[in-house]
């Protein structure tokens, strides 16, 4: 079946350039075909696929070299790696544990407090840190924690919605912050390379923050509701621990960051350089291996990065690359034309409609790779329409990170069914319900946000 979807998705690409089609470059269609046919298929890995923008796209004569290099050395890719390289010194020095427990210590030892400091601490966390590693954390602490909890009649319903909220917290984290999520990331590059407009990280901080703090409260109370409504019992005391020296030096270094992005447009009035969100967070990274630990070397080596998700970073150019060869090649204006009656809707019905479609297109599909197929569409749609841009688009960003239904829709969704306790049917009962709540919250937020 694997080598089936690999001939496939050749055939797919060969098959479109025979149509004959003048309002576009069928060729550029074949390929967005192929590409999109793997990336749901997966005959080989996602990373890989990316790459067809340079080994089909060049040759085919669909993208200019100097386009291709833009797009794969994007600096919103670069901003990405020096968030992934902040979470590696993070991780390292097991400074996301030491959060966590202090969270969770604070929130009490009842089973509303234990969900409530669960989801806040793998939120939190998970607004720095990738949403897969915040999840892998957070799983053993909640294994054992349900290990610990006194036996009652519904230990079990309780145990599945607690592992259940990491991955929920764990999505809806990652979307407070252009970091956060590798949608976020990934509209925002889009929206520099084909239409010139920038998002800084405290812009999109002010726009993921709402969604992300209404989505999580929503969350816990519709988790408590099916979960541990009857639940009763107290858990031990989480004996408090101590920052060590080496949790110190790279919790300062990476408050420092976090400051500087949210102050660099203040900054950069009285600086006499130009600093940007990808500067402050390489130089923060080349840091952590300059400072010293305690075991006189560098916070950070070079063999530490072995853990960096490497094929992400293609991920992103690829789809990017994408996108500027569905462009050059007349697709999306053709696809705008298709899709002004869309305009005859009231705003609420429309953004309902598109949202919705997002939403649920990232259940079976990479939510990175699904932005990078219409967020050209949607801009060049609300460019033409005179929408707000950097809303619709925004939107879009934060439906594709909430797919909960299934294990393949996101990487925390996988790591807490692998815990099998959670049966799949669980998983998509409430997760169903949770898409439903995030269409509306999204929706109402963009709306408040940009059209009134």
């Amino acid at each position: 079946m694997k080598y089936l979807h690999f001939i496939i998705g050749v055939v797919l690409f060969f098959a479109a350039r025979l149509l004959e089609i003048n309002a576009f470059d069928t060729s550029a269609l074949g390929l967005a075909l192929w590409m999109v046919y793997w990336w749901i298929t997966q005959p080989i890995p996602l990373y890989v696929t990316a790459l067809l923008p340079i080994a089909v796209g060049v040759p085919f004569e669909l993208i200019q070299t100097d386009i291709l290099a833009q797009s794969y050395g994007n600096q919103m890719i670069f901003l990405f790696l020096g968030g992934f390289i902040l979470a590696i010194g993070i991780e390292k020095w097991n400074l996301h544990e030491q959060i966590a427990l202090t969270i969770i210590r604070m929130f009490g030892r009842t089973p509303q407090r234990i969900l409530g400091g669960f989801m806040f601490s793998t939120a939190v966390l998970s607004m720095w840190i990738s949403n897969t590693a915040t999840a892998l954390m957070m799983l053993p602490i909640a294994m054992s924690v349900i290990q610990t909890i006194p036996r009652f009649r519904e230990k079990r319903l309780f145990s599945v919605g607690l592992l259940l909220s990491i991955a929920f917290a764990a999505n809806i984290g990652g979307t407070a912050t252009l970091i956060g999520t590798p949608p976020n990331i990934q509209m925002a590059g889009i929206l520099a390379q084909e239409f010139d407009l920038t998002i800084s990280f405290f812009e999109w901080f002010l726009i993921g923050t709402p969604f992300m703090l209404v989505m999580l409260v929503l969350t816990y109370f519709t988790v408590k509701y099916f979960f541990i409504k009857n639940a009763s019992f107290e858990m031990e005391e989480i004996e408090p621990r101590k920052l060590d020296a080496n949790q110190k030096r790279v919790l300062y270094l990476f408050l420092v960051v976090v400051t500087l992005w949210m102050s660099r447009t203040f900054l950069n009035d009285y600086l006499p350089i130009v600093i940007n969100d990808t500067i402050i967070a390489l130089s923060g990274s080349i840091l952590l291996f300059i400072l010293p630990s305690t075991e006189n070397r560098p916070l950070l080596i070079w063999e530490d990065l072995n853990r960096l998700p490497w094929g992400i970073l293609f991920l992103f150019g690829g789809g990017m690359a994408l996108a500027a060869i569905l462009a050059e090649a007349n697709i999306v204006n053709f696809l705008v034309e298709v899709m002004k009656p869309l305009a005859t809707f009231p705003v609420i019905v429309l953004l309902l409609v598109l949202f919705t479609v997002a939403l649920f297109a990232t259940e079976l599909m990479s939510n990175l790779a699904l932005v990078s197929l219409i967020i050209p569409l949607i801009g060049k749609f609300a460019v033409e329409l005179d929408l707000p841009l950097l809303g619709i688009s925004a939107g879009i960003a934060l439906s594709a990170s909430c797919a909960f239904m299934l294990p393949v829709a996101t990487p925390p969704n996988a790591i807490v069914y692998s815990s099998n306790l959670i049966h799949i049917r669980e998983m998509v009962r409430y997760g169903f319900v949770l898409n439903l709540i995030a269409i509306v919250v999204v929706t109402f937020v963009i709306y408040l946000l940009f059209f009134i």
